[in-house]
């Protein structure tokens, strides 16, 4: 089956404008312009208008034994919507609406395609007395990826993970069949995941290996009158980190409890330049700087709140900054730190990502710290506590210039020693792992849930042509 034969069904169920195999068009879908994975081939890239359109999509790509892969913006750490194997990549770009905020029960359901800059947009205009846990990502970066691959948001210390952020989905399977779970699935409303089976676990983490998204409903907050930001300063992640567990056992109404490095804090154009910090406990800077972030709905509750994180502060000896101290703290949204990444001239990033207990993450931070210099790249550390404290992100990014194929090759070698050092500490599990660190964890995994993991994809996909390629469910 040529081509411009499945173009031409493509054509039927999108418009003529809505589909193309140009290679002008392809190439911009072929790869992810972040990182330093090997780049895969876009045969066809067409852009749906339903979850309708989608499913005939879908069943076309069965039909033909054509590899599918959903995209939203392709801006992504890990290559997780590069077409691996080729074939159809579904742009869903196009599904970019919110089609209801529910103020009661505090939640918005939105399409497969929206990014945080469209979402946030809606809730300022429409509902200012609603906020969603938004990422550290580019404005463009699409809502629902973020939740199904457990990104972490500014709300993460009272909400955990993205994927604890999602209510209820509609999705089309592998198979064509479009369901339905969650509350949603049994009513017209989409506050929860129960009570039935929560089969919303069939699709996160899964890197689109089991069905597109085409809805969602996630969670969202009250936006707080009273606020306050506070910046931290302590000599080493040794030192303040055990603050930070502290501060999240505390109750004090903090929404966001973030740790970074000073290799993070330094905009990364400065990389380019000699006088970057490579190492700054030697060079005597801070290397742990935190952001607490606390909201009240009384002023007295407000005042009360800032008075103990201070008192935990002083007596782990972190010095706080805050708006009153002339240091405007971290405001939402979109809270972008995207210019701490240089993406001119070639520059390109990749990180190691892992959730993991809090008991090890600063052995993961040194760990990390070590490798890198050893290498010359400043150490770059990102870590959020979550869900109140229950566990934590740990995240060392690694800078590179892509037009410098040694460059990209160190860097390489560089996060695979970090991972493999960490493994080491037993609460280290990585997540939105590239292609080789996959086998790693699939020897890791019991040889029994490998198998679940299997079948479940082969019930789902039964013709394996959902973004095959990731590793994910494949033998």
């Amino acid at each position: 089956m040529s081509n411009n034969e499945i173009i031409s069904e493509l054509e039927i169920v999108v418009g003529e404008r809505y589909v193309s195999d140009q290679p002008e068009l392809t190439y911009l879908y072929h790869y992810d312009f972040i990182t330093a994975e090997p780049e895969g081939r876009c045969d066809i890239v067409i852009i749906p208008g339903s979850a309708e359109e989608v499913q005939e999509i879908v069943k076309i790509a069965n039909k033909y034994k054509i590899p599918i892969v959903p995209w939203v913006t392709g801006i992504n750490f890990g290559s997780i919507a590069t077409p691996r194997k080729g074939g159809i990549v579904v742009d869903l770009r196009r599904l970019n609406r919110v089609l209801e905020v529910n103020e009661d029960d505090m939640y918005a359901v939105i399409e497969g395609g929206i990014t945080w800059a469209g979402l946030q947009g809606f809730l300022e205009k429409y509902h200012p007395n609603l906020r969603a846990g938004i990422t550290w990502s580019p404005p463009g970066t699409g809502v629902i990826p973020s939740c199904l691959c457990y990104g972490m948001f500014d709300l993460g210390m009272i909400g955990g993970s993205g994927a604890e952020f999602i209510n209820g989905l509609e999705v089309v399977l592998g198979s064509g069949d479009l369901i339905k779970v969650g509350s949603c699935s049994l009513s017209n409303y989409w506050y929860g995941r129960q009570p039935l089976p929560d089969l919303a676990g069939l699709f996160i983490g899964w890197e689109g290996s089991t069905g597109i998204v085409t809805k969602a409903s996630i969670k969202l907050w009250p936006k707080l009158p009273f606020r306050e930001d506070y910046t931290g300063f302590a000599r080493t992640v040794d030192q303040g980190f055990p603050v930070l567990l502290k501060l999240s056992k505390a109750g004090l109404g903090i929404c966001d409890l973030l740790l970074v490095n000073f290799g993070w804090s330094q905009s990364i154009q400065e990389l380019y330049e000699k006088n970057v910090v490579i190492d700054a406990v030697k060079d005597k800077k801070p290397d742990c700087i935190s952001l607490i972030t606390t909201q009240a709905y009384t002023e007295k509750q407000h005042i009360a709140q800032c008075e103990a994180i201070i008192d935990i502060c002083n007596e782990g000896k972190m010095r706080l900054l805050s708006a009153s101290d002339g240091v405007e703290g971290v405001k939402p949204p979109p809270v972008q730190y995207w210019n701490f990444w240089n993406f001119t001239r070639g520059g390109g990033g990749q990180w190691i990502g892992s959730y993991c207990s809090t008991r090890d993450v600063v052995k993961y931070y040194n760990i990390s710290r070590e490798i890198c210099l050893k290498y010359g790249k400043p150490p770059q550390f990102y870590s959020r506590l979550m869900f109140g404290g229950h566990y934590v992100v740990a995240r060392s990014n690694v800078n590179f210039n892509k037009n410098d194929p040694e460059d990209i090759k160190t860097t390489r070698k560089i996060l695979q020693e970090i991972h493999e050092a960490v493994q080491k500490l037993d609460g280290v599990v990585m997540y939105k792992p590239p292609l080789w660190a996959v086998k790693y964890y699939k020897d890791k995994t019991l040889p029994s849930t490998t198998r679940l993991i299997n079948k479940i994809k082969k019930v789902l996909d039964p013709n394996n042509i959902m973004n095959p390629g990731q590793g994910i469910g494949e033998d």
